[in-house]
C-alpha cells in the first residue's frame, strides 16, 4: 500500500496541533502558522504539489540569496526542520548545535546526569539546564580527547589546554560554575573554576531614532482605517510611554480605565507594577481606535481586522513597525526596526533631555538605574562637550609625526 502523500494543509495541521501538545503559548502557535503559510506559499508558487526536504532546503536557499541571512531566515529554518520532522516521523527536541551528541566516559556521563539532576533540584528552567548539559558536555569531551577520562585526571595544565577549544566562550562561565560544584560536593579536591578564563560580551550600542525620524514614522501611518487607527495606538504607546511590545499586546480594556487617563499593569517581563498617565496623544490615539475596534467580548484591548477576532501578537506590532519605517523617508541603515527601538530612542531622547535617571527608570518600569545609564553613551555632541583638548606633541613624538626619524648610530 502507497505510502499516504499529506497535502500542504494537512502538514501545516499537524505541525500546528504537535506545537499546541507540547504547550507553546498561543503567540508561538500563531508564529508557526504565519511562517508555515509563507513556505506553503512559495512551495505552490514553484510548481510543488506537495512538501519534501528537498523542497524546504529550495525554499531556504531562494531566501538566503534574496533576503540574506537574519533572525527571520532563522525561525524560517526551524520551521523548515519541523515539517521534515514531520514527513520523516520524528521529532528532534534541539535543531542546533545544542542538540549534538558527544562520547563521554561512563563516569563523565554519570557526572552531567547528576549535575543537571541537581539543577533540577534548585529550580532551574528547563532551558537553562538544557544549556548547562551542552557546555558541560563539550568541555568534558575535549578532555576525553586529550585522554582524560575520570575526575581523579584532572590538572590545572589539563582545563587550560581545554578552554581555548571551547570556541563559545559565552560557555566559559557556565564551565567555571560546573568546577565550583565539584569542589563544593567533594567531587574534586580542588576549585578549578578559577583557572576559567572570564568572558564579557562586547557592549553593543542600542539602535535609536531622532525624535524628527519617530514623528516621520508615525506619520506614515494612514489612521483612516481600522488598522491605522490601531496601529498607531500601540506604536504611540511604544515611542511616546516606552512600553514594551509585550505588554502592549496584552493590554486590557480595563488596564486604560473609562477616564483613560493612566494605565496599570504587571509588567510580563519583571512582574513589577507600571503606573503611567496617559500621555495626551496617547489617549487620543486610543479613543480614536476604541471608537471602530470591532465589538466582541475579548478583553484585550488591540484585536485583529478581521474575523475571528482574537488579540494581536508581537509580531504583528513588529511586523507594522517594519512596513511604516519602509514607508516613511527614514533610512534606518544598519538600525534595527523592532519595537524595541522606539523604547530606547524614548530613554535616550530623555537622558540627553537631562531628564533625571530615577524618572527614566520608574517610565521605563526598570528596576536598577544601571539598566538605562547606557543610553547616555549615544549622545555624541553632548559628550564632546567633555572632551579635552591633547597637549601640541614635542620633542621625539612631533619629530615622528611629521615623519622625522633618527639615524641608529
Amino acid at each position: 500500500m502507497p505510502e499516504h502523500i499529506k497535502t500542504f494543509e494537512e502538514l501545516e495541521v499537524e505541525l500546528l496541533d504537535r506545537m499546541k501538545a507540547r504547550g507553546c503559548t498561543h503567540i508561538t502557535v500563531t508564529g508557526y502558522r504565519y511562517l508555515c503559510n509563507s513556505v506553503i506559499s512559495w512551495l505552490k508558487n514553484h510548481g510543488f504539489t506537495s512538501y519534501s526536504k528537498e523542497g524546504g532546503e529550495k525554499f531556504l536557499q531562494n531566501y538566503l540569496e534574496t533576503h540574506g541571512r537574519n533572525q527571520y531566515y532563522s525561525n524560517l529554518r526551524t520551521v523548515i526542520y519541523r515539517l521534515d520532522d514531520i514527513i520523516e516521523n520524528t521529532w528532534n527536541d534541539v535543531h542546533s548545535d545544542k542538540g549534538k551528541k558527544f562520547l563521554l566516559s561512563d563516569e563523565y556521563n554519570t557526572v552531567v546526569n547528576k549535575y543537571c539532576d541537581w539543577g533540577k533540584d534548585i529550580g532551574l528552567a528547563h532551558g537553562t539546564i538544557k544549556l548547562k548539559r551542552y557546555a558541560i558536555s563539550w568541555f568534558l569531551n575535549e578532555l576525553c580527547k586529550l585522554n582524560c577520562y575520570s575526575l581523579t585526571q584532572l590538572s590545572s595544565s589539563k582545563i587550560a589546554m581545554v578552554c581555548p577549544k571551547i570556541t563559545d566562550h559565552n560557555l566559559w562561565g557556565e564551565i567555571r560554575v560546573f568546577l565550583r560544584y565539584l569542589a563544593d560536593a567533594r567531587m574534586t579536591e580542588v576549585d578549578y573554576s578559577t583557572i576559567v578564563p572570564h568572558y564579557s560580551k562586547p557592549y553593543v550600542l542600542p539602535s535609536v531614532y531622532s525624535v524628527d525620524e519617530i514623528r516621520l514614522i508615525e506619520a506614515s501611518i494612514d489612521t483612516s482605517t481600522v488598522m491605522g487607527k490601531r496601529d498607531y495606538a500601540m506604536i504611540l504607546l511604544a515611542s511616546r510611554m516606552g512600553m514594551r511590545s509585550g505588554d502592549i499586546v496584552k493590554l486590557k480594556t480595563k488596564d486604560v480605565g473609562d477616564n483613560r487617563n493612566e494605565i496599570n499593569i504587571i509588567q510580563e517581563k519583571t512582574g513589577n507594577l507600571l503606573h503611567l498617565p496617559l500621555v495626551e496623544d496617547v489617549r487620543f490615539a486610543i479613543d480614536d481606535y476604541l471608537k471602530v475596534r470591532p465589538d466582541t467580548n475579548i478583553q484585550e484591548l488591540f484585536l485583529n481586522v478581521y474575523a475571528p477576532y482574537h488579540a494581536v501578537t508581537t509580531g504583528t506590532l513588529r511586523n507594522a513597525l517594519r512596513k511604516y519605517i519602509l514607508a516613511s523617508s527614514v533610512d534606518s541603515g544598519r538600525r534595527k526596526c523592532g519595537p524595541h527601538v522606539l523604547r530606547a530612542s524614548l530613554a535616550s531622547s530623555m537622558v540627553n533631555d537631562t531628564i533625571p535617571y530615577e524618572t527614566v527608570r520608574k517610565v521605563l518600569g526598570h528596576s536598577s538605574n544601571n539598566a538605562i545609564k547606557h543610553y547616555a553613551r549615544i549622545d555624541i555632541e553632548k559628550l564632546r562637550q567633555y572632551s579635552l583638548n591633547p597637549p601640541e606633541p614635542t620633542g621625539g613624538f612631533q619629530d615622528f609625526l611629521n615623519g622625522r626619524c633618527k639615524q641608529d648610530a
